[in-house]
């Protein structure tokens, strides 16, 4: 009987072996789709945290990404290259043509609404999970809004795929509620440098909250705006961020 680490493990290899050029994003995306899709018992779950660390997803990834992976027989992807602005890992001991990086960027094309989809359902969980740790409870979920309560607190949420589906008209606070945007990080900072720029101050004026989520770490920190829920603050890997994005990324005069 196959336990569902090894399950994890073999679905891994059967993806490196099916995309020997991987995009780092696909890579990512899928470890956590992999994991979720495990149906762990509470033994196992507390077993691969030995091995990787709190959080799953993330410690998996990065152990894939390390000289020593946990499960073997993995590719080690030690080589990378950016096509696109995106980075592609492959094995440096095969040698590849243009044609099959051409090729593995055009796959990676294909597959984009899919992993729109796991990168939604990604986000979502983070959010949960982070929003539980801080003490509040799921209210409400629809396709557009998640609500969230705890004590005499309220909080709208929006979890969004890309900085350019933020439309600060749309997440305005109603009812009292705080009002937070949830948005992945990307592979380079100058999206969230325009935005800020072109939103930032829009987004602040309506006391709207911008939060990102790094899924290679599994964490959530501050973009835009400030929480004044201690509970939430503590929760933050670094919350001072929005106040140094403020600092630094502010127009001049």
């Amino acid at each position: 009987m196959m336990l569902e680490i090894d399950k994890i493990a073999c679905a891994l290899r059967e993806l490196l072996k099916e995309k020997e050029i991987i995009a780092r994003c696909e890579l990512l995306l899928r470890t956590y789709d992999i994991v979720r899709a495990a149906s762990l018992s509470d033994q196992e779950s507390c077993d691969l945290c030995k091995m990787v660390g709190e959080k799953a997803a993330p410690g998996i990834f990065a152990s894939i990404m390390s000289k020593d992976p946990i499960f073997f027989d993995l590719p080690r992807l030690d080589t990378y290259t950016q096509i696109d602005g995106r980075i592609f890992h492959f094995l440096h001991t095969k040698k590849y043509s243009k044609q099959d990086f051409d090729n593995a960027n055009r796959t990676l094309q294909q597959s984009l609404p899919e992993l729109k989809k796991i990168l939604a359902e990604t986000l979502v969980d983070l959010l949960k999970n982070f929003l539980g740790a801080a003490g509040y409870r799921q209210s409400l979920e629809s396709q557009q809004e998640l609500i969230f309560s705890a004590r005499e607190r309220n909080l709208l949420a929006y979890v969004v795929t890309s900085l350019k589906a933020i439309d600060i008209d749309k997440c305005k606070p109603k009812h009292g509620m705080d009002s937070v945007i949830l948005v992945s990080s990307s592979e380079n900072l100058e999206p969230f440098m325009q935005f800020y720029k072109e939103k930032g101050e829009a987004a602040e004026k309506e006391n709207i909250q911008i939060w990102v989520a790094n899924l290679e770490k599994g964490i959530i920190d501050p973009f835009i705006g400030y929480t004044t829920d201690l509970d939430i603050y503590n929760q933050f890997d670094n919350p001072r961020l929005a106040e140094m994005v403020r600092n630094n990324w502010s127009k001049g005069p």
